[in-house]
């Protein structure tokens, strides 16, 4: 394969001998040399004695062991001068040149290539230049030793002094013109871009400077000047990465905003482009190199046609010419180059030029791009202007204030309302009356307080303030401002409005009073007051501070309610909260619990006199007397006390251990102060529901729980089809079934009931799917809901999405709620009903009569059933206050048109009385037992069998 020809060249070969018959000449050696591929190790001597020697050879790449080695004779007839061997690659990782006189003798050796040091040459040439002394008519012995990763592309030519210098003036001529060309566009396109600040300027220069160093470096300059030539292959590929990135750089600023996988596309082959030079030999990253610039040139294309600006037409269609160019001589050159071919001077300087004049193009396609750029931006700044003088009539004409202020406080600029606001006439007299911004703040600190904020923030946002009117009036007021730039001095002003809130916040503050105080008795409400002692247990923590809770409940609270009826029992509770209040004032936080019960949070001193301030409690209701209606009531209560220590991290853990003192009070004789301690027997017994945490667990996550039924039987009406109530039993490992009332408490404690009530509601209605004959005759099936529930957002979705997944109509559903949970979440309670009401379920309202306040409360529960307390129902025929009671809540739930159910009917006498006195449905073990939901479905199957 010939890869340069001699234009000068005159040699004759004669028996093996190349005879320089011109004293001018160039003379191309590769194809007049004979070759063979030998291993890597082989040396000289060797190479002389192989009789395998080939007149060509393959150029494709070696392997890692493998040499490619040459061998000719030369001979000159002319006088003696100087001649010189020149291999034109300057990428070649190792090569040695030996020089033989006839009798193969070596008289010169070199060790070249890349890998080796650059003093090994014979000359400060660019190229693998080296002297041949050839006296006249005695013949010179040449062999050449290659090894090098990519493919064995390189020429082996023989120069005399003055061809070589020809051949050197010329080249040094275009390198200069085209090397001079680059250099000062990429100088132009730097310097206008630190004027002009454009972007694309900054990258179109990065590109061209790219491609000059890679010119550079594919001719062998940069390696020869920095001595890095072990790393030109790296160098190269590199380069061509960073033409890649910024030709993507460019690409974006000349189309319009592209997809952002595109960009992430462009910029990966460069990249992966970059990544190569560490990672592959040299002929791997030619080809890396190659398919990445092919993939992004496509890409490039792709984008032209679809993403460009329509008013960039002639930018669009000069920059498209360009790329063109560029994209057609670089796959010329690599496609000769990775095809092991090669092409004369002209056509090199041919296509090099066309490069060159591809990135003119892009140059010309840039300045048109950036022309209509600036003619856009001109008509922009038309529209801002236009919109600058709306914004003034805006400002002006707005109905809340607005202004405009220094840093230093001077009002600069005002509108109308932000004068009426004020107390002011209008915005002139409030500018010429007003020294200081700091003169409409109730609290002088409050601007600072402002100032430091935005100086933070930059800006803030309905952040509310107490200002003064010029009348001295405290209004509250709603600020949004922002940190702007002053354009007359360059300085920072205040720019904002000003919204007059205070009706809003007098109603503000009544709802937030509202919501975190018991509307009773005044005291904080559980979730605030359990806010604040979280924040005191962490600031305890801190400080390593004392801190002691009291658990206060009032001892058969209940019993007032149900004999003097639950008013009575409100104004007990309002004289109750009076006494103490004045007993705990200024000592700690009072909070209500729950019905009868209160939580004392005392820190610091008051922490340490908690036990004097509990009896002082204790005598203090033991001596008050108690009175309603002119009776005199006397009440006692229990305590539990706690004081903290460093084990307990949260005030749920705290709340948990004042509740357990506090019921080892009751249980202990009540009207007393008890203590928690670890070491207490009769608190770790209470306490020892914890241990259900784990078998809850367990049964949620391996199916450990089983569902049974029990019937409703009616007593006004005749059953229209099946309709029973779904209980839960847990299956523990010894097979037998466990009680909800055992297991349901430590659930509810640590918020695994809405876990639970998913597990029935999955398991009910998956049974039901499966039994469409059943759900077909089903009336109603009645399934409980724990309070906690009732607020999970999830477990609502989740209703939701079981009765379409597995196709239960609604109003077969009957949801039961606790009145006690009901009304401590009365307003989630209510959404939640509505929500499954308006889809055909309906709601019972269970242990109706429970709670203090249940008539009242049963108003705003929209509910379609009431179940009666069990404890009411089974003493009904020997205590005449359960009899009234149940008649009572019949007569108010006929009243509503609520049905009723009682529950505990344990014999048939209870259920013929009930029916005597209207109840709609029984349920107990009187009408019969809870039976398992398999049980069901196993008769079932036996009806289907048969």
């Amino acid at each position: 394969m010939q890869l340069t020809r001699g234009v000068h060249a005159q040699a004759v070969l004669t028996s093996g001998v190349v005879k320089i018959a011109s004293a001018s000449s160039t003379t191309d050696l590769l194809s007049k040399s004979q070759w063979l591929v030998a291993d890597n190790r082989v040396q000289l001597s060797d190479i002389q004695e192989l009789q395998t020697w080939r007149a060509a050879f393959s150029p494709q790449p070696l392997s890692a062991n493998q040499s490619l080695w040459g061998k000719i004779t030369l001979q000159s007839d002319n006088t003696h001068q100087p001649y010189f061997i020149s291999i034109d690659n300057p990428r070649i990782d190792a090569l040695d040149i030996y020089v033989l006189d006839e009798r193969e003798r070596i008289i010169n050796s070199y060790r070249l290539g890349t890998s080796r040091p650059i003093e090994n040459r014979a000359y400060g040439h660019r190229l693998f230049v080296v002297p041949i002394d050839m006296p006249y008519a005695q013949p010179r012995n040449i062999y050449i030793k290659v090894h090098d990763e990519g493919p064995l592309v390189f020429s082996f030519q023989l120069f005399s002094e003055s061809a070589l210098l020809i051949k050197e003036q010329r080249y040094s001529t275009i390198f200069a013109l085209f090397s001079g060309a680059l250099a000062m566009m990429v100088l132009y396109f730097l310097v206008t871009y630190t004027l002009l600040r454009s972007p694309v300027r900054f990258w179109f220069s990065v590109a061209s400077a790219g491609y000059l160093l890679l010119f550079l470096n594919s001719q062998g300059v940069i390696s020869h000047v920095s001595g890095f030539n072990a790393y030109i292959d790296k160098i190269s590929t590199m380069l061509g990465a960073l033409l890649l990135f910024s030709l993507a750089k460019i690409t974006f600023t000349i189309f319009r905003p592209l997809p952002t996988y595109y960009r992430y596309f462009l910029y990966s082959m460069g990249w992966l482009s970059a990544a190569s030079a560490f990672i592959v030999d040299s002929y791997q990253q030619i080809l890396i190199v190659s398919g990445a610039s092919i993939l992004a040139l496509v890409a490039i294309g792709v984008l032209a046609i679809f993403y460009r600006y329509k008013d960039h037409t002639i930018s669009n269609r000069v920059f498209a010419l360009g790329l063109s160019l560029i994209a057609l001589t670089t796959v010329v050159q690599l496609g000769l180059y990775l095809n092991w071919s090669a092409f004369p001077e002209q056509l090199s300087l041919a296509l090099s030029t066309l490069i060159v004049l591809g990135i003119v193009l892009i140059a010309v396609a840039i300045a048109a791009h950036e022309k209509v750029v600036a003619f856009r931006h001109h008509n922009e700044q038309q529209d801002d202007i236009r919109a600058l003088q709306q914004f003034v009539d805006m400002f002006e004409d707005a109905p809340e204030g607005r202004f405009i202020s220094s840093l230093d406080g001077r009002l600069l600029r005002g509108n109308n309302a932000l004068a009426k606001t004020f107390g002011y006439e209008d915005s002139g007299q409030m500018q010429n009356l007003l020294n200081s911004m700091s003169q409409l703040y109730a609290e002088p600190g409050e601007r600072e307080l402002l100032l430091g904020e935005l100086h933070k923030n930059q800006y803030t946002v309905g952040k509310e303030l107490r200002g003064k009117t010029r009348q001295d009036q405290d209004i509250w007021l709603a600020v949004s401002a922002h940190l702007n730039q002053n354009f007359d001095n360059d300085e920072k002003v205040i720019c904002g409005a000003v919204l007059d809130i205070s009706r809003q916040k007098s109603a503000d503050l009544s709802l937030i009073y509202m919501a975190s105080h018991d509307t009773l008795t005044g005291f904080y409400q559980r979730q605030e007051f359990e806010k604040r002692l979280h924040m005191a247990i962490n600031v305890a923590t801190q400080k390593q501070d004392e801190l002691t809770l009291l658990h206060v409940n009032i001892d058969q609270f209940k019993t007032i309610n149900d004999t003097h009826g639950h008013k009575a029992g409100d104004a007990i509770l309002k004289q109750f909260s009076e006494l103490l209040l004045k007993i705990v004032t200024g000592n700690g936080i009072i909070g209500r619990l729950g019905g009868d019960e209160f939580g004392i949070l005392l820190t610091g001193s008051n922490a340490q006199n908690s036990f004097m301030l509990a009896n002082k409690l204790l005598i203090s209701i033991q001596e008050f007397h108690f009175s309603w209606e002119e009776r005199r009531l006397n009440l006692c209560i229990s305590i539990g006390q706690v004081p903290w220590n460093n084990t307990v991290s949260s005030s749920e853990q705290l709340l948990t251990m004042a509740d357990s003192a506090c019921y080892m009070a009751k249980k202990l004789g009540r009207n007393r102060l008890h203590t928690y301690s670890t070491t207490d027997k009769h608190i770790a017994k209470y306490e020892s529901q914890l241990t259900w945490l784990p078998r809850i667990q367990h049964a949620l996550s391996h199916n450990g729980f089983e569902l049974y039924c029990q019937t409703y039987m009616p007593m006004t009406t005749i059953a229209k089809g099946h309709h029973y109530e779904i209980l839960l039993r847990l299956v523990d490992e010894h097979d037998q079934r466990i009680l909800p009332n055992e297991f349901l408490p430590a659930a509810e404690r640590y918020n695994l009931s809405p876990k639970i009530d998913r597990w029935v509601i999955n398991n009910y209605f998956t049974w039901l799917s499966n039994n469409p004959q059943h759900m077909k005759d089903l009336h109603r099936g009645n399934i409980n809901l724990s309070g906690h529930s009732l607020g999970d957002q999830d477990l609502k979705l989740f209703i939701l999405s079981a009765f379409e997944k597995y196709q239960i109509p609604y109003n077969k559903i009957c949801f039961e709620i606790t009145e006690s949970m009901a009304i401590l979440k009365l307003d989630e309670t209510v959404e939640f009903i509505n929500t499954f009401k308006d889809l055909g379920c309906t709601f019972a309202l269970d242990d109706f009569g429970s709670g203090f306040s249940s008539y009242n409360y049963l108003k705003n529960l929209p509910v379609d059933q009431v179940k009666i307390d069990g404890d009411f129902v089974k003493n009904i025929l020997i205590d005449p206050v359960d009899m009234a009671m149940v008649n009572s809540i019949k007569d108010i739930a006929n009243a509503m048109q609520i049905e009723t159910i009682a529950e505990y009917v344990e014999s048939k006498e209870i259920m013929v009385e009930l029916g005597k006195i209207g109840v709609d449905f029984v349920q107990g073990f009187g009408v019969n037992k809870p039976a398992s939901l398999s049980t069901m479905a196993d008769e079932i199957n036996t009806i289907k069998q048969k």
